[in-house]
């Protein structure tokens, strides 16, 4: 018996399953590679909020108060220089700019004559902290020449705590809306290259990845700056201003990712009750069909019997 030449009809399941294979793997690529777009958009739409929010002005003006206040040693300045500045108020009217601090701060001497050393201190951090959030730690170049040890823990921190500023802020903001917008678009493809339930299951699973990624991220990080300098009072105080912005991304990540296993586990439910409904209708139509093939089956048996 001859073999069957190519192309006849035993052929075409082979071929068939084999497009369909390919086809399905091709899919199941796209979904992969929309998924770890879709995990790294949320990822920094995470960090990206959180920097925001930490920027902004309600938030950072308080930090930065206590940052300025370390980096100036201001207790320090006011106890030697506290009644100096307040007879040069007597003396003059207008503005005083005060000489030998570390930030270009301008005074009202009628407000510095009367003032005691905390009021003092509270106006010159109000001014320092609204100086630094303005220009960032270009502020404190008062020659232009100044340079920041970035490889030393103390530079490390103090770059850490100029970054509450508004042009940060500004970056901060229009990053997340982008990756805000490009994570609902991820988002709303996944869904459209998924199926049933997995519509809703994939996306929410993907989201919560990145959220739980930029949580453990900003965790490692304010692990991190917990460890550096130890008992010493100047960086103790920039190491809390760093460790609470950090402390941000951690709980917006655990936000995110909690959100994303709430809806994982809320379409479990569903698509299980939805089985559990359709197998219910299927058994109530198979027990309905048993009875109408049961009943017919009686009538015809005495019809029979009455033919008989």
């Amino acid at each position: 018996m001859s073999a069957r030449a190519a192309g006849e009809p035993g052929d075409e399941a082979p071929v068939r399953e084999r497009l369909l294979a390919d086809v399905a793997a091709a899919g199941e690529g796209r979904r992969s590679l929309v998924g770890v777009l879709l995990a790294l958009a949320a990822f920094g739409m995470v960090l990206s909020v959180s920097a925001w929010q930490v920027t902004g002005e309600g938030t950072a003006l308080p930090m930065l108060r206590s940052a300025v206040a370390s980096l100036t040693d201001i207790d320090r300045f006011i106890a030697e220089e506290g009644a100096s500045l307040r007879e040069e108020a007597a003396r003059q009217g207008g503005t005083l700019t005060v000489a030998g601090y570390p930030l270009p701060v301008v005074l009202e001497a009628a407000e510095v004559r009367g003032a005691s050393d905390a009021e003092l201190r509270g106006m010159m951090l109000d001014r320092s902290a609204a100086l630094v959030y303005a220009e960032g730690l270009r502020a404190f170049d008062l020659t232009g020449a100044q340079t920041i040890d970035r490889f030393s823990m103390e530079g490390l921190l103090e770059l850490a705590a100029g970054q509450l500023s508004s042009a940060m802020h500004d970056r901060a903001g229009a990053a997340a809306t982008v990756l805000a917008g490009a994570t609902a678009l991820l988002s709303a493809l996944l869904a459209a290259l998924s199926s049933g339930w997995s519509r809703l299951r994939a996306p929410a699973a993907v989201v919560a990845l990145g959220g739980t990624g930029a949580a453990a991220l900003s965790f490692a990080a304010w692990a991190a700056a917990g460890q550096f300098g130890g008992d010493d009072p100047f960086v103790a105080d920039l190491r809390v201003v760093v460790q609470a912005g950090l402390a941000a991304g951690t709980r917006n990540g655990a936000i995110v990712a909690g959100a994303g296993l709430v809806l994982v586990v809320a379409s479990w439910v569903l698509e299980r009750a939805e089985r559990r409904a359709a197998g219910e209708a299927e058994a109530d139509a198979a027990g309905e069909r048993e009875a109408r093939a049961e009943w017919y089956g009686e009538a015809e048996a005495g019809d029979g019997e009455g033919t008989g």
